[in-house]
């Protein structure tokens, strides 16, 4: 730790730099004479006394390179009136809402209502851009909920005992997406399988998901894709935000945020999150908790600031303390007639220093100098039966962007230096006896990265990008290629091709929390290695004409992942023990199509299927990955009345899933290869006043359960406890209600 420390206030002191890609984006909305939310196409949004502007595209996104010395950032629109904001950060998200003016409220045009999920148009990456409003059509209390009404990203409960939940890219789990908060690592390492629940729903101004390699800017851990979260801002978000979840499983959330400008130039955000399960449900009768006990306490402060010679920044500061507690109703209860219950209990705390500070060059609009850094501090004790675990992670990142253009602006390049340090400690022991398993690590990777990107006219973006990183724990070099290609044969027709190379450092323990929670020995056959994988995609973005005016955007998409070598929990081998191994050959391979179209005013649907061949290298044969569909399909209807009503439905078909092997296992013990095929519906209703948002809904509406997610729960202690056969849901239909309140 001492070692992370020198480094990180040595690089401090080297002086103030900036974020990236110098460039604001949003949306611009307006309202029509109903007070609806409508998007404007050909608005106008430009620096203040500034040449520097552009138009907004068919759904009013804009994308605008930002110009040294200007805050002040203006919208307009015929028949509304301008709208003026002061930009602190310069890298982001800022949306206008324009009002109309007095003398033309009656002859305002509605042009379109914003779409709350979208393509990102101008990428040379596939990347969705989802919204806040995207966000509140479900029970968003955390991040693993943000996706229910998102096809590209999958999610489900890792077991039947833990409630830890997990998302899936392309058929592979989440720890093989980067997920970011604002551009800075924060789902990896001991964080990898918790981090999602970290992350309050209610605090999300937006989120990109990009699907295959995304920049190499960002490091080299993407194999998938990646997930970048961007919390609200002082510059954007409302001066008083209340949030207040609770639903029929005993679980209540309270979400506060209070920003106070600090003067034209700075401001400050402080997000407040509060959870609590205090009461066990169970509903299958099973004697287990369907979900654990939990308590979390989780705040963020956050300072932006603009000087007034080209410097600015952000510094924040993050903590989180959360306890779960699950299992028997009896070590719940601490039930004196049940002294050998059997119980989980995790233990979290997490505290980080985070900012990005930087300068734009005065003389140059598309040159900058920026800084992106993060220290954390986080630490792990858990029980699970009659075994404990403790784990530990000091982590350090740093990552210095300059960004300038060759010649003119169709030639850009981002290069920089990086660093990734961590100090891991992952210890697993049976009660007070001997360790089952040890493991300390000190990994320090510097690297360096350059990225070009080439856009001769609209139609077509080339970005190509290369990064080296040395890592010393593994003492090796790691090369990590990326290119990505965008044309737009016309305005109904892009295609993208993209691939690349990308590697992680597994780890062991905090990645198979699930396998503890079982009787199985942990089989340790190999040592630590690092995954490396390669991953190639192609996708079309097709606009279709229907009658009138009327489009249906089709997006098709296929892509394929093959690893050099994948850390492979086997649990087929023994049903008694679980092999973690590092394997050769494991591969996914998806394919999904997406159709979003509006059928009236206010009405819109969202209708996909995703192929997943996904498979692992196990010790004996490749076979399916555990618990990934092979199919799957989704549809999301969404209407929006004139007076504020919001009505919301998504249906979800999943395909059979392959459960682990029980071919060894005793004759009571044994369970099917595949799962039965099934299918949800969600429903919610919001109703929106001037401050005021209520909202209420159900979850699994007719009430489909999973029966006997755990082998023989009768017997935690006997060698056949499992509960990695966890393919559907526990509880059943879910009611629930909130609310929120806002001061702009």
């Amino acid at each position: 730790m001492r070692t992370f420390l020198t480094i990180f206030t040595l690089t401090l002191g080297l002086g103030y730099t900036h974020l990236a890609q110098a460039q604001i984006s949003g949306v611009v909305y307006g309202l029509n004479p109903n007070g609806d939310k409508v998007t404007l196409p050909q608005a106008n949004v430009y620096w203040q006394n500034s040449e520097v502007g552009v138009t907004t595209d068919m759904n009013g996104n804009y994308t605008l390179e930002t110009v040294p010395g200007k805050t002040t950032l203006v919208a307009s629109y015929v028949g509304y009136r301008s709208e003026k904001k002061i930009v602190i950060s310069r890298k982001g998200f800022t949306n206008f809402v324009l009002k109309p003016t007095a003398e033309t409220l009656d002859g305002v045009d509605v042009t379109g209502r914003a779409k709350a999920t979208s393509v990102d148009a101008s990428r040379a990456d596939l990347t969705y851009k989802i919204d806040d409003q995207e966000l509140r059509k479900a029970a968003c209390c955390n991040l693993s909920e943000s996706f229910e009404t998102n096809a590209s990203v999958d999610v489900a409960y890792t077991d039947a005992i833990t409630g830890t939940k997990q998302i899936e890219m392309l058929g592979l789990a989440g720890k093989y997406a980067l997920i970011q908060r604002e551009n800075i690592p924060y789902v990896r390492g001991l964080n990898a399988n918790s981090g999602l629940g970290f992350i309050p729903g209610p605090f999300l101004e937006g989120i990109q998901v990009t699907k295959g390699l995304s920049s190499v800017m960002n490091g080299y851990e993407s194999l998938t894709g990646q997930i970048n979260v961007e919390l609200l801002k002082p510059e954007t978000s409302p001066r008083f935000l209340v949030n207040a979840f609770g639903n029929q499983g005993a679980r209540a959330e309270l979400n506060l945020l209070y920003t106070q400008p600090l003067g034209d130039r700075a401001g400050n955000t402080t997000l407040l999150h509060m959870g609590t399960i205090p009461i066990a449900m169970d509903v299958n009768d099973d004697d287990f908790a369907d979900m654990p006990l939990n308590r979390q306490f989780n705040i963020t402060n956050r300072t932006h600031f603009k000087g007034n010679n080209g410097w600015e920044g952000q510094v924040g500061v993050h903590f989180i303390d959360q306890e779960k507690r699950g299992g028997q109703l009896g070590f719940l209860n601490d039930d004196l007639q049940a002294p050998e219950a059997w119980g989980f209990s995790d233990r979290t705390r997490r505290a980080e220093l985070f900012g990005k500070t930087g300068y734009v060059f005065e003389n140059s609009v598309n040159r900058s100098f920026g800084f992106i850094y993060s220290a954390s501090w986080q630490e792990k004790k858990a029980q699970f039966g009659e075994r404990r675990y403790t784990g530990t992670q000091n982590a350090l990142y740093l990552n210095s962007i300059f960004q300038d253009i060759i010649g003119n602006t169709s030639h850009k390049y981002r290069t920089g230096l990086s660093l990734q340090a961590d100090e891991v400690s992952e210890g697993l022991r049976q009660n007070n006896e001997a360790d089952i398993y040890q493991h300390e690590r000190t990994e320090i990777v510097p690297g360096a990265y350059f990225e070009y990107t080439f856009a001769p006219n609209p139609r077509v973006t080339l970005v190509a990008g290369l990064r080296g990183d040395y890592n010393s724990y593994f003492e090796e070099l790691f090369v990590t290629p990326r290119v990505n290609l965008r044309y737009a044969v016309s305005d109904l027709t892009t295609f993208r091709l993209g691939g690349g190379r990308g590697q992680r450092t597994p780890n062991f323990i905090a990645e198979n929390y699930n396998v503890l929670a079982s009787s199985r020995s942990l089989n340790f056959s190999n040592k630590v290695l690092p995954e490396v994988a390669w991953n190639s995609g192609f996708s079309v973005d097709q606009f279709i004409p229907v009658k009138g005016t009327k489009q249906i955007r089709l997006v098709a998409d296929v892509f394929y992942t093959y690893f050099e070598r994948k850390q492979v929990t086997d649990l087929d081998l023994s049903a008694l023990e679980a092999f973690l191994i590092n394997s050769r050959g494991s591969e996914s391979l998806s394919v999904m199509a997406q159709a979003d179209y509006t059928w009236f005013e206010g009405f819109e649907s969202r209708l996909a299927y995703k192929y997943l061949r996904a498979l692992d290298q196990f010790v004996d044969s490749k076979n399916w990955v555990y618990q990934v569909p092979r199919h799957r399909a989704f549809l999301n209807l969404a209407y929006e009345t004139q007076n504020q009503w919001k009505f919301d439905a998504t249906f979800n078909w999943f395909g059979q899933k392959r459960q682990p092997s029980t071919a060894t296992s005793a004759q009571p013990f044994q369970r099917e290869e595949f799962s039965p095929s099934f299918n949800t519906v969600n429903l919610q209703v919001n109703k929106s006043f001037q401050r005021l948002e209520f909202f209420v809904g159900v979850t699994n509406l007719f009430n489909f359960r999973q029966d006997n997610p755990i082998v023989n729960a009768e017997n935690p202690f006997h060698p056949y406890f499992d509960s990695n056969f966890t393919w559907g849901p526990i509880f059943g239909r879910m009611t629930y209600a909130g609310l929120y309140y806002r001061i702009p």
